[in-house]
C-alpha cells in the first residue's frame, strides 16, 4: 500500500469548527465542503417521516387493506438489511392490526428477490397485497405473475434501478425527497412504518443496524437514523440486537458492524445449519428465554462460519498463482462463504477473485473486485453465465458444471486484453507527533463517529518509539511511548504485513480501547515501516 502523509497546521479548522487538533487534521485532510463538515460534526439525531408521494400512495394502499381485512405478505431478502426491513414491516402491519405474513427465500435454492414461485404461492394462501422489502426493482415476472393473479404489489427498495417496474406502487429513494437519498432497504421500510404508525425506538435501531450493514453513505437522514439508533441501544434496547454484542462491548460503528451484521448475515449465508425466516420474529421478541436461546444458537452458526472461511481462505490461498485475476474452484467449498473468501483474497492480494463451489449441476462462485475495475461490466456478456447479478465491486455468478472450463478459459482470454491499471492503491494520512495523542484528543474524534467513508480515517505516528513487543498467532502489540501515557498499536498478522524490526512509523486509526474499567489508547496498524 502507498501512502500520501499530509503534514497539516490544524489551528484554523479547529478554530472554525470547534475541534480537537486531531480531529482537525483529519478535516483538513479529507475532500468534505462545510455543508458535509457542519452536518458531520451537529450530531443530529431528529428523525424526519418522508411525505413524498410515492409514500403516501403506498400507506393509502396499506391502510385500504386494513379497512378492507385483506391479508398482506411481505417479501423479504436474506441479508442483514433485508431481515431487519421485515422485521420492521412485519411490526408495522401488525400494529395495524393486519393479517400478514412474510418469507425470506433461500439464498442458494431459491435465489434473491420475489419469484414468481413465491408469487403463486401468495396467491393460493389468500393473499391480495404483496409488499417487497429490500428486493423488487428486478424481479419482472415476480411482478408480471402478480399481475395476472390479480394482486397488488407495492416494491420497497433501494437497489438501482435499470427498467422500468410493473408494480402497482414503488417506495425508492430515487422518487423520495433529497433528504431520503441514502437510505437502506430497512431504512425504506422505516420511512412507510413512520408514516403509518408513527416513532418506534425498536425499528429505528432496526433501521441503524441494517444501514450499517450494508455499508450505507453516512449522510443526511440515514446518518441520523444511525445515530439514533446507537443512541436507544446504549439503552440495551431492543434486547435481540443487544444480546448479540459480546459481555462488555461499547455500542458504536465498530461492534454493530463486526459484532451484530456478521451474526444475521450468517443465517442466510448458512442455510444447511440455520433457517433464515427464523430471525424475524427473534428480532421481534421480548421473550428472555427465546432471545437468551437464538442468540446462542446464532453465536454457534456464526463461529462455524468463520471456521469454514477461515479454513476455505487457506485452501483458496494455495491454489492461486501469479494471474492478474485469481479464479478458484473446489468442490468441498460451501457456498456461502465464497463472497467472504474472494474478499480477503482481493484485499491480500489487490487484484480481482472469484471463488467457486459446486452445487448440483451448477458451479456457483462470488466475486470480489477492486478500485478501478467493474467487475459487474465485466461478465455481463459471458455466455456461459447460467445466472448473474451483482454490482461494479461485487458479482455472484452460476455456470453450468460442463461450460465451467470454458467459462474460465473465457475469463483468462478477456483479462488478458484488459486494461487495468497495475498502479498499487493509494491512500491518505493525517500526520501526527506521538505527543499529540492525549486521551482527550481521541474522545473528540467521537464527534464525527460513525465516520462517513469520505473522511480520512488514518494517521501516521511520524515519531514511533516503540517500548515493547508481545507477540501472538494472530496479533503483534507494541507499546509505544506517548507524552500522556502509553499507546498499545496492535498488527493484525491476518493483514500480511511483514513488520520492520525497529517501526519509526506506524499508519492507522486511533481509537479507546474500554474494557470494565480500564480504558486504553489504541492504534490499529495498517501499515508501518
Amino acid at each position: 500500500m502507498k501512502w500520501n502523509i499530509i503534514e497539516t497546521d490544524p489551528s484554523g479548522i479547529a478554530e472554525k469548527y470547534h475541534t480537537g487538533k486531531l480531529m482537525a487534521k483529519l478535516l483538513a485532510v479529507s475532500d468534505l465542503d462545510e455543508e458535509n463538515i457542519r452536518s458531520l460534526l451537529a450530531g443530529d439525531r431528529q428523525l424526519h417521516t418522508s411525505g413524498a408521494r410515492c409514500v403516501r400512495e403506498c400507506c393509502q394502499r396499506i391502510l385500504l387493506a386494513m379497512h378492507r381485512r385483506e391479508k398482506v405478505f411481505t417479501g423479504g431478502d436474506y441479508d442483514a438489511d433485508g431481515v431487519c426491513a421485515t422485521a420492521i414491516m412485519k411490526r408495522t402491519l401488525d400494529k395495524l392490526g393486519i393479517t400478514n405474513g412474510y418469507y425470506i427465500p433461500d439464498r442458494f435454492r431459491e435465489g434473491y428477490g420475489l419469484s414468481a414461485a413465491t408469487v403463486r404461492l401468495a396467491k393460493e394462501k389468500g393473499y391480495s397485497l404483496i409488499i417487497t422489502v429490500d428486493n423488487g426493482v428486478r424481479a419482472h415476472e415476480a411482478l408480471k405473475t402478480a399481475r395476472e393473479l390479480g394482486i397488488d404489489v407495492i416494491v420497497t427498495d433501494h437497489h438501482r434501478i435499470e427498467e422500468e417496474i410493473e408494480a402497482d406502487f414503488v417506495v425508492h429513494p430515487d422518487y423520495m425527497e433529497d433528504e431520503y437519498q441514502y437510505l437502506c432497504g430497512a431504512g425504506v421500510a422505516l420511512e412507510i412504518s413512520r408514516y403509518l404508525t408513527g416513532a418506534d425506538d425498536e425499528l429505528t435501531a432496526l433501521a441503524a443496524v441494517a444501514s450499517i450493514g450494508d455499508v450505507m453513505p453516512l449522510w443526511k437522514e440515514t446518518r441520523r437514523i444511525v445515530l439514533a439508533g446507537m443512541d436507544i441501544l446504549k439503552r440495551r434496547v431492543p434486547r435481540p440486537l443487544d444480546a448479540m454484542l459480546r459481555p462488555g462491548s461499547q455500542v458504536n460503528w465498530t461492534s454493530i458492524a463486526f459484532q451484530i451484521v456478521p451474526k444475521l448475515n450468517s443465517v442466510g449465508r448458512m442455510n444447511d445449519i440455520s433457517n433464515v425466516n427464523t430471525l424475524v420474529p427473534f428480532l421481534l421478541s421480548h421473550d428472555e428465554q427465546v432471545i437468551s436461546r437464538y442468540a446462542a444458537q446464532l453465536e454457534l452458526v456464526n463461529d462455524r462460519r468463520k471456521e469454514l472461511s477461515d479454513i476455505q481462505t487457506k485452501t483458496a490461498e494455495e491454489k492461486i498463482d501469479d494471474s492478474r485475476i485469481l479464479l478458484v474452484y473446489d468442490e468441498s467449498f460451501h457456498e456461502g462463504i465464497c463472497g467472504l473468501v474472494a474478499g480477503r483474497l482481493a484485499n491480500a492480494h489487490q487484484k480481482p477473485a472469484l471463488v467457486f463451489a459446486r452445487a448440483n449441476d451448477l458451479v456457483k462462485g462470488s466475486g470480489r473486485s477492486i478500485p478501478g475495475f467493474d467487475m459487474f461490466s465485466f461478465f455481463s456478456d459471458f455466455d456461459e453465465l447460467a445466472a448473474f447479478g451483482g454490482h461494479e465491486q461485487a458479482v455472484g455468478l452460476s455456470v453450468k458444471a460442463e461450460d465451467f472450463d470454458s467459462f474460465c478459459a473465457h475469463v483468462t482470454q478477456k483479462f488478458s486484453t484488459y486494461d487495468l491499471a497495475d498502479e498499487e492503491p493509494q491512500e491518505t494520512a493525517a500526520a501526527i507527533r506521538a505527543d499529540e495523542i492525549t486521551m482527550d484528543e481521541i474522545m473528540s474524534l467521537s464527534d464525527a463517529e460513525p465516520m462517513p467513508k469520505e473522511l480520512v480515517p488514518y494517521f501516521a505516528v511520524t515519531d514511533v518509539q516503540v517500548l515493547s513487543v508481545r507477540e501472538t498467532q494472530k496479533v503483534i502489540r507494541y507499546n509505544v511511548a506517548c507524552a500522556s501515557g502509553p499507546l498499545e498499536a496492535v498488527l493484525y498478522r491476518r493483514k500480511g504485513i511483514v513488520p520492520p524490526e525497529d517501526p519509526s512509523c506506524m499508519i492507522g486509526k486511533l481509537s479507546l480501547n474500554r474494557w470494565r474499567s480500564n480504558v486504553t489508547m489504541t492504534l490499529e496498524i495498517e501499515d508501518l515501516f
